[in-house]
């Protein structure tokens, strides 16, 4: 069985796409001054910006603050941070510091070469600008108003001293709220995957579409059904779409909406060592986009060929069901890729929008390096928030 990339469908798609962000973006940055003549006339001008302000969430444990820094200025210098301070721009307390290892995952320089007009366009993995992912918890009330940012890059590539800019400022979006939804599976034993983490690819997947560079599965949840008396995910050879426990489970509209995307007839992967080869298009495999109102998006994502019930422009309700959950475009085993997006109905092309779940309760961890889970004596019931990542649940 697969590790974690397993379930997720962008993985290798991912390896495709990119580009440059926006909305609601804040810059103010100030470089160290050099330490001599020769330095100076090799120091450029960085300045920093979050390209999409960050929405609090609330998870089991803490308030989920996720976003990501765009460079500019640094198209002749490396791109290597060594450092990242997020500080609360009020006091200058620093909030958040990634160690060197979460740094080197979360971090992404400019593609070389730079993605092409038709790139930008249509879908790609390429950046024209660097960024620095960033994911952190604060404790509930301790949410500050606004963070600003110190980076210090290392320059012995370039024969330099290291560099720190300081700057990045933004408002926290107190403004606005995560969309409430209920649930897309119902009953116990699901294993939630790929959130609330600042190195799981879902969150640290860069896409370009429509001249935009944005975080679509910001986000993003993926879903793989386990017995809940064993908690295992299949029975006999793991390689055997059909052996798994959640083909053909039924998959439901977490709220009222309208259905503007439709994709059907994608063909299941049967066997889970040969799925064929990724592409931009056939990603999501077959799949459901539904309008939630004030321009958010439910994407479902990897359903069973020719179970997709529903039409665009059918009206649905919460808790109807919508199709099947299988094992179709870029996934390596039966699961469910769940997202919420908001600027663009398009499953690439939206920016990632936070959501908390209605009513749910943690049951268990789940171990995807051993494909195991442990179930706890003592259930805990939540509401109103986001699933932790490697937990198991059950919904009503």
């Amino acid at each position: 069985m697969p590790r974690k990339s397993t379930f997720l469908f962008i993985v290798i798609v991912i390896a495709f796409l990119l580009a440059a962000g926006c909305t609601q973006s804040r810059q103010a940055s100030s470089g160290q001054p050099p330490a001599t003549a020769a330095t100076a006339a090799s120091t450029p001008p960085v300045s920093m910006a979050v390209p999409f302000g960050p929405i609090p969430v609330e998870s089991m444990n803490g308030i989920n603050i996720a976003y990501e820094l765009e460079f500019s200025g640094m198209e002749n210098m490396s791109f290597v941070p060594e450092k990242v301070e997020v500080l609360d721009a009020a006091t200058s307390k620093v909030l958040y510091t990634p160690n060197s290892s979460v740094l080197a995952r979360t971090s992404h320089p400019a593609t070389s070469p730079l993605p092409t007009a038709a790139d930008m366009q249509n879908g790609t993995q390429k950046i024209l600008k660097p960024r620095i992912s960033i994911w952190f918890r604060v404790a509930p009330g301790s949410v500050p108003d606004r963070l600003t940012h110190g980076i210090t890059f290392n320059r012995t590539a370039d024969g330099l001293s290291p560099l720190t800019v300081t700057g990045g400022d933004v408002t926290i979006r107190k403004d606005l709220q995560p969309v409430v939804v209920g649930s897309p599976v119902k009953g116990p034993g699901w294993a939630i995957m790929e959130t609330t983490s600042p190195v799981v690819h879902h969150f640290t997947s860069q896409i370009t579409m429509f001249n935009v560079t944005r975080v679509p599965q910001r986000y993003a949840q993926d879903y793989i059904y386990l017995d809940p008396a064993t908690g295992k995910a299949f029975s006999g050879d793991m390689t055997i779409t059909r052996n798994y426990y959640g083909f053909g489970k039924e998959l439901y509209a977490v709220g009222d909406g309208t259905v503007v995307y439709t994709r059907d007839g994608i063909p299941d992967i049967e066997i889970t060592t040969q799925k064929p080869a990724p592409s931009f298009d056939t990603a999501l495999g077959n799949g459901v986009i539904i309008d939630l109102g004030n321009r958010k998006y439910a994407c479902y994502g990897h359903m069973v060929n020719g179970s997709v019930r529903v039409m665009v422009g059918d009206t649905v309700t919460e808790g109807q069901v919508i199709g099947l959950m299988g094992n179709t475009g870029n996934s390596d085993a039966p699961h469910l890729h769940f997202q919420v997006i908001t600027d663009n109905p398009a499953v690439l092309g939206g920016e990632g929008y936070p959501i908390v779940y209605r009513s749910f309760t943690v049951t268990g961890k789940f171990d995807e390096d051993n494909i195991a889970s442990t179930f706890f004596n003592t259930p805990i019931p939540q509401q109103n928030r986001l699933m932790e990542n490697d937990v198991v649940v059950s919904f009503p």
